[in-house]
Formats: C-alpha cells, structure tokens, sequence
C-alpha cells in the first residue's frame, strides 16, 4: 500500500507572507494560518510556499485574509544560533485558494496550483532544507 502525506486547512493569515530567494534562486514564501478548533481556541500553522506559489502569495495574501492550504506536513531539524537542535513543523503547500466574500456577498475563491511534477522536484531537494530558517 502506498503511503500518503496530505492536508488541507482553512485558517485566517496572521501576518502577510515573509518572501525571499534561495541562494539558488529559487522563491519562497513562509506564512503561518491561524485554524480554529471546534471545541474553542486556535492552532498556528507554519506554512512554505515555493515557486510560482511563492510569488503569488507574496503578491496575493495580506494578513487576515481567508486562505485554504492544501499540502504534506513536513518535519525537519536544523540547529539554533545557540547549537541546540531544534524541529520544525510545517505543510508544503501544492495548492492555495485565496477565500473572500465579494462585494454582493457571494462566495469567491482564486485557487493556485502546482503541477505535480514540479512539486516533487522541489519536495525531494533535502539541500533547501537547511536554508530555510528566517
């Protein structure tokens, strides 16, 4: 049986997304969504968006606005300033839809995909994971 690493949340931004380049180039984005649980309360979720992802996110998303992720949770380590080791965990976003209501309050949403074989390109590149750190 094949293994499966998928998720799909809709959260609120908490800030506008941090963009930059990695030194080969490539752009990313990182944000973090804020979901609400049933029960009451939130859970804050790092976000990493890459490429044409990345380059729109930065563009499209402002702090607040409603957004669906759908992606694969990653875990990594990397060491701190200070030597401790230290884990990350985060969704790889593979599709983003921006949800608003529009002016005549009728549902909108704007969805961004990836190709799937782009996205495994850049999924399998262990040597971005140590540049990732803001």
């Amino acid at each position: 049986m094949a293994n499966l690493n998928r998720i799909i949340l809709v959260g609120r931004l908490t800030a506008d997304p941090e963009s930059r380049s990695t030194m080969d180039g490539l752009p990313m984005a990182k944000f973090r969504l804020a979901v609400n649980r049933p029960q009451g309360g939130s859970d804050f979720i790092d976000v990493i968006a890459w490429r044409r992802l990345a380059e729109i996110s930065a563009d499209k998303f402002k702090k607040g606005k409603l957004v669906l992720v759908e992606g694969r949770i990653q875990i990594r380590t990397f060491e701190d300033q200070t030597g401790q080791r230290r884990w990350a965990t985060e969704v790889v976003a593979r599709n983003l839809q921006l949800l608003e209501q529009s002016q005549g309050g009728t549902q909108e949403s704007q969805s961004i995909g990836v190709p799937v074989d782009q996205e495994e390109e850049v999924l399998d590149d262990s040597g971005l994971a140590g540049d990732l750190p803001f």
